[in-house]
């Protein structure tokens, strides 16, 4: 959106008090009855029964990727306040957008378009101006029925002398990409000229992406792709989604054999397709990695002064490394010969509980409780200890093989008491314990298991061990059953989610893509998904944020070994760590080094990395069977 400027005095329309004006005519700030801020649209005329019902019918679309429509008046229209600056703004303020970042805006407008031609409606206003950079990725601005559309009839962004339509609106988000890439529109602005020399000019666009848009851009509109074929493109679907599941609230549409086109094109895609592509892509796109600017008002007096967390929202950048300590470090031998910790009075964190295989096929855990380490189970149990370390929790992540219920075992280290908590009952099992950093709260990762071969993720569960509660989320429904159990078991396999937390308290869990490859899903704190970062790989480890919170560890982001490391809030890549083959992600020492580990025939070692990827020292050496497992649990000092 543009800079607001504030309405002296201040006015009210409806229920809805007026606070500033945008740049373009009679649009406004308001505030609703609610509290919460919107955009209202004074009309310049009340609505006639044809304007009405086309805002009805956008209102009652609600497309995913648009500002919605949420109240209309007699003389005005109200939408959600999408903060940020227009792509026109944009690239004006900051050049064109390369990458990841084109690319994401192409996904995010042609899923805004495919939703509304879905539901029968077009666009007719795509352009620059239209498309706003939110916080949580583009937005495409409804169009304004209320104005006469000969006012758009002779500009850049369509065709000359083509009615509007969905193959216009094809077109024109053609155009909003090649001004997204070039920083200027594909064609003369002169429409005699357009008619005589046609062909667009893409600049630095290439490969299958500059190969849509140039179909996009195609003069004859029975030429150009649907908005839905152009979105499955994008996605890199094109012809494989053959099996995808229909819409359950929508009829299947009878489609007509398509018409003979002068090249192959794909095969005409039933409604269910786009359903899938928007329901498993669009919230991943709609995130974007560039930073959204701050739309602000113009202030009457001084602005107060900035508060001291100002600081801390920047962009986070690769820090100097912080010295790790590699003398004076003690030598700490665990119990029952399971290895050796090496420990430092100045390391920021320490080694709470550890689970290794013996060489009777045994894993065992044991855990630090202030005094030393100690066995705390048997036989598959796992324990891990809150990071304030009062709370001590061991469960059994395969106990159906021998009880029918998995009961989750608390001791409070402060005054030694302990109770045991009944939770989830076969066939759901729970994974993955992690505290939250608060140590108020326990996160477990369900997963349900219909046959060996029908296992798949549910959601999670939260242990409250003060008022001793336990609460289910379920986050898949049976639409998302039915997607991962279609999944590769490759894919399965490395997806079954493994739930954290996040810095602010929401959940975040590892998902798969629409082009089958991993990324991250962020919750509330109920389950509801928020937003997604489908380019970030696979996360691993325990420790997905750094101490700080600002930056995200992952890996398989790149086509050799390495791990990388983005910003956590707007998902820019601000590192690549080299790793070593059969090297893997534990978490983070500090906020400049990482903790690997590796087996080496029977012993887990592991070390902590600098952000080049060289050793700087080991933490912990483990006696674990080869082809066993070994985990390690590090909380703060």
């Amino acid at each position: 959106m543009s800079p607001v400027v504030p309405l002296e005095p201040q006015e009210r329309l409806g229920p809805y008090q007026l606070v500033g004006r945008l740049a373009e005519d009679r649009v406004f700030l308001a505030d609703s009855p609610s509290g919460e801020q919107v955009v209202l649209r004074r009309l310049a005329r009340p609505l006639d029964s044809r304007a009405r019902d086309a805002v009805a019918r956008i209102w009652e679309t609600a497309a995913v990727g648009t500002a919605h429509i949420l109240d209309v008046g007699r003389d005005y229209v109200v939408t959600e306040y999408v903060e940020g600056p227009t792509l026109a703004e944009e690239i004006a303020g900051r050049g064109p957008l390369t990458g990841t970042a084109l690319h994401r805006l192409a996904i995010a407008t042609a899923t805004a378009l495919a939703s509304l031609h879905r539901a029968g409606l077009h666009h007719g206003r795509v352009r620059p101006g239209k498309v706003i950079l939110g916080p949580d990725g583009p937005r495409l601005l409804n169009p304004d029925r209320t104005r006469a559309a000969t006012a758009f009839d002779d500009d850049v962004w369509r065709r000359p002398d083509e009615d509007e339509g969905p193959a216009a609106d094809v077109f024109a988000w053609a155009a909003v990409v090649v001004f997204a890439a070039t920083g200027r529109p594909p064609f003369d602005e002169d429409a005699e000229r357009r008619r005589s020399y046609g062909a667009a000019d893409l600049g630095p666009l290439t490969g299958p992406l500059r190969d849509l848009v140039a179909d996009c851009l195609a003069q004859d509109p029975a030429d150009r792709p649907t908005a839905e074929e152009t979105l499955l493109r994008l996605l890199g679907h094109s012809g494989t989604l053959d099996t995808a599941m229909p819409d359950p609230h929508t009829p299947r549409p009878v489609v007509p054999p398509p018409p003979a086109r002068p090249r192959s094109r794909m095969p005409v895609l039933i409604a269910g397709a786009v359903v899938l592509a928007l329901a498993a892509g669009a919230a991943g796109y709609f995130a974007t990695p560039r930073t959204p600017r701050t739309v602000t008002v113009a202030a009457t007096t001084a602005p107060a002064a900035a508060p001291a967390t100002a600081a801390a929202s920047a962009a986070p950048s690769v820090r100097p490394p912080t010295p790790v300590p590699t003398s004076g470090v003690a030598e700490v031998a665990l119990p029952d010969g399971t290895g050796t910790v090496y420990e430092h009075p100045d390391d920021p964190i320490r080694l709470s509980s550890y689970q290794v295989t013996t060489e009777d096929d045994q894993r065992i855990p044991y855990a630090y409780t202030g005094r030393g380490y100690t066995k705390t189970g048997n036989h598959y149990d796992l324990t891990v200890i809150s990071p304030d370390g009062r709370w001590q929790v061991t469960i059994n992540e395969f106990y159906l093989s021998q009880h029918e219920r998995m009961d989750v075992s608390l001791t409070d280290l402060k005054d030694g008491t302990s109770f045991t908590l009944p939770t989830v009952t076969t066939p759901t099992t729970a994974h993955y314990p992690i505290w939250s950093p608060d140590s108020r709260t326990l996160l477990l990762s369900l997963w349900y298991t219909e046959t060996p071969e029908k296992t798949y993720p549910s959601g999670f569960m939260k242990v409250d061990p003060v008022t001793r509660k336990t609460t289910v989320f379920q986050t898949f429904n049976a639409d998302d059953i039915a997607g991962f159990l279609a999944l590769p078991a490759n894919l399965r396999g490395g997806a079954m989610s493994a739930y954290t937390w996040t810095p602010d308290g929401g959940i975040a869990s590892i998902y798969v893509t629409p082009e089958q490859t991993y990324g991250l899903r962020l919750y509330d704190a109920e389950g509801r998904v928020l937003r997604s970062m489908h380019w970030v790989g696979r996360v691993t480890g325990r420790d997905w944020f750094s101490p700080s919170g600002r930056l995200l560890l992952t890996s398989g982001c790149e086509e050799t070994f390495a791990s990388c490391l983005w910003d956590a809030r707007t998902g820019e890549r601000v590192a690549t760590v080299p790793a070593r083959e059969k090297e893997h992600l534990l978490g983070w020492f500090d906020e400049t080094h990482l903790i690997n580990g590796r087996q080496d025939g029977g012993t887990y070692r592991v070390e902590v990395v600098d952000l080049t990827g060289k050793p700087v020292r080991v933490l912990a050496e483990l006696r674990s069977r080869e082809d066993g497992l070994a985990q390690l649990f590090f909380t703060p000092k």
